[in-house]
């Protein structure tokens, strides 16, 4: 069996980083060489590294802050195995996750991407309900896409957590890894520009609890409408590049462009509590952008409306 390598981009992690790095050494089953890709970190992440990890661990620090999608990019220039995993600072690998998706992309040499299902935890560990946030996923059980069936997929959300992903390094290659333009999006297109030329393999069963919490560093960028102007950009292209012939394709765009706008207007109303007009106004015209029905949204609840005509 291929060995496989587990990154660990960080920037200051030192919160959560021990328990995922104590989780990656206690993986058996397969051979997999453990690297940790420091973004300037300044709270003593390295230091709880080499704690546990000791040896265990080649540690690279970046010489200048390289952000998001240049991190994780780096993490595979220093990838010595034909196999990666980009696992997040927060995350815990359950036992069992390396080999399963190692023996995966060992059967089919056409395989680009193997991803597992997932479970929610907060910052103390606790389980979060999926009511409460969407673990995404790819259905209950185990398959395996052909190049461009995932597509049809991506309009609901992005399905994969990129702790339960382990990638070919050559399929990583052949898409030019992590678009640096986008912050928010970075996996989800990443995803999809890998799944149109190489299969991508689902396992319904849960094998990385994926922390959520406000300090992570998606949720950072959520403070403007970045977040949400990227998933218009992604949608769009979506739409124009890879949907052109479904036959639901006007019914799957206007449910994308409904939940979009709901969550401008659900920003629009954040911003509206911490008296921030002019994000207000600007979720407000992007939602109805989106979606003229945000009209019915505003009138059904006063203070709804209350805030659009306090934004104006």
């Amino acid at each position: 069996m291929n060995p496989i390598t587990v990154a660990v981009p960080t920037y200051n992690g030192a919160a959560h980083i021990g328990p995922a790095i104590a989780s990656v050494l206690a993986q058996e089953g397969v051979d997999f060489d453990l690297i940790v890709v420091d973004d300037r970190s300044g709270d003593g992440t390295l230091d709880v590294v080499r704690s546990i990890a000791g040896d265990r661990a080649r540690i690279e620090t970046n010489s200048e802050q390289l952000g998001l999608a240049g991190n994780w990019n780096r993490c595979a220039t220093l990838c010595q195995t034909p196999l990666l995993s980009i696992f997040h600072q927060d995350d815990v690998m359950l036992p069992g996750h390396l080999r399963a998706h190692a023996t995966a992309l060992e059967s089919d040499d056409r395989l680009g991407l193997v991803a597992s299902a997932v479970t929610m935890i907060d910052a103390q560990g606790r389980p979060i309900p999926p009511a409460i946030i969407e673990p995404g996923g790819l259905g209950a059980v185990d398959r395996v896409f052909r190049p461009g069936e995932l597509a049809a997929r991506m309009p609901v959300g992005n399905p994969l957590r990129c702790s339960a992903v382990s990638l070919r390094t050559d399929a990583f290659d052949d898409v030019h890894g992590f678009d640096p333009r986008y912050r928010y999006v970075v996996d989800w297109d990443f995803w999809l520009r890998l799944s149109r030329k190489w299969r991508v393999a689902w396992l319904a069963k849960p094998s990385v609890k994926v922390r959520w919490h406000e300090a992570s560093e998606t949720r950072r960028f959520k403070v403007g409408t970045d977040d949400l102007d990227e998933t218009a950009e992604l949608m769009d292209e979506l739409f124009r590049d890879d949907l052109g012939g479904e036959r639901n394709r006007e019914s799957l765009r206007q449910s994308a462009r409904g939940r979009l706008a709901r969550a401008y207007l659900n920003r629009a109303w954040e911003a509206h509590k911490d008296g921030r007009r002019d994000l207000t106004k600007a979720s407000l015209r992007k939602g109805f952008e989106q979606s003229p029905r945000i009209l019915a949204m505003l009138a059904a609840d006063p203070r709804l409306w209350s805030m659009a005509l306090a934004a104006r």
